[in-house]
């Protein structure tokens, strides 16, 4: 009997030892139930180098990359018309000593209408391309493998389309005056553009940089980590990120006096205005894009050398240790106390078993 038993055991699946198949897009907040085409990409996906998988060249055939693309291109026009529109309305007129702004600071304002805005734009758009409707957000996630080169690429030029179109509207659809309320030379150009007043590029890049840091780190720990995102859930996490998002607006955007609105955070929404307006729109505009993607490249090497869940991860590769070591004793002991028939036959099952369970996931 006691042969029997550990034969039983030894034909028994581990499947705490089974490795599970990668996701083959991860950079999205909600992780909504995936369409056939989506399982077959994933299914294809196993089978390709880790360089295809990178550069997720295979996506090109699937028409859900393309329709993500289109709703970036949507989202980030929305964005675009929605944002130019808070900055406008925050400042009220063009600043001046006998015309203050009609929210004072204007970043008081901006901070609170964005808070709305990105929580709402994320929560609707998320569950169809992740809603990254920023090129920093797609950069980063190219480089943690959240999404493959190819459709971060595809992401990033569908953000720059989508915001020249929404700005081009709203230069159309608003009067000359009213476009000028933003061109302070503490401030921004026409139509709620990015500049920088009296900071230097180096002054504005540094803050570019340390402000959409804190924004990619939020988003990180709250949603894009697999863990982290099971914790906080679909509903909480656009909401935090777009506090984020308000709190760097604020803090940066009362650096300087009144007219400046601060830190970027989204080449997307610089460039729109920049292609639309010109002019000083454009001036240092490479500090808009450099910042955020600087940013982005630091927290890829802080989150792959020890990502939000490294204690987790580590307490997993101890507990696959352990009972490895466990199934190893038992499985001499039983061994021990077999006739050698069954003991025979123990040590092919034991065999068979070890190869089709595949690696330990604590490995990884």
């Amino acid at each position: 009997s006691t042969g029997l038993l550990s034969l039983k055991m030894a034909e028994k699946p581990s499947t705490t030892m089974r490795q599970q198949p990668p996701l083959r897009f991860r950079g999205q907040l909600v992780r909504h139930p995936p369409s056939f085409a989506e399982k077959q990409a994933a299914k294809e996906a196993q089978k390709l180098s880790f360089v295809e998988t990178f550069l997720g060249l295979d996506e090109l055939k699937y028409p859900h990359l393309w329709k993500a693309c289109l709703i970036e291109i949507f989202g980030t026009c929305v964005l675009c018309i929605v944002s130019i529109g808070a900055v406008l309305s925050s400042f009220g007129n063009q600043p001046g000593p006998d015309t203050p702004p009609r929210v004072d600071p204007p970043a008081v304002g901006i901070a609170i209408a964005h808070f709305f805005i990105m929580a709402l734009l994320i929560l609707s758009l998320a569950a169809s391309s992740g809603a990254h409707i920023n090129p920093m957000i797609s950069f980063a996630t190219i480089l943690t493998g959240h999404t493959p080169a190819t459709r971060g690429v595809l992401y990033i030029f569908s953000q720059m389309c989508g915001s020249v179109i929404g700005s081009q509207i709203m230069k159309d659809a608003l009067p000359e005056s009213t476009r000028e309320w933003t061109v302070s030379e503490n401030g921004q150009g026409q139509l709620g553009g990015c500049t920088y007043g009296t900071l230097t590029e180096k002054q504005q890049f540094l803050i570019e940089f340390g402000f959409s840091l804190f924004v990619i780190v939020c988003a990180y720990g709250l949603a894009f980590d697999a863990r982290q995102g099971k914790i906080f859930g679909p509903v909480l996490a656009p909401i935090f990120i777009a506090a984020a998002i308000a709190a760097g607006i604020y803090s940066s955007g009362t650096l300087l006096p009144s007219g400046y609105s601060g830190a970027g955070m989204n080449p997307a929404r610089c460039f729109g205005p920049a292609a639309v307006m010109g002019g000083d729109n454009w001036r240092g505009h490479w500090v808009y894009w450099f910042g955020p993607f600087t940013a982005g490249a630091v927290n890829a090497v802080v989150y792959l050398l020890a990502p939000p869940h490294h204690k987790a991860m580590y307490e997993e590769s101890r507990r696959a240790a352990a009972e490895e070591r466990r199934n190893s004793s038992m499985t001499k002991i039983l061994s021990a106390a077999a006739p050698a028939s069954v003991n025979t036959d123990l040590k092919n099952a034991v065999g068979m078993s070890v190869a089709a369970s595949g690696p330990a996931t604590g490995s990884t």
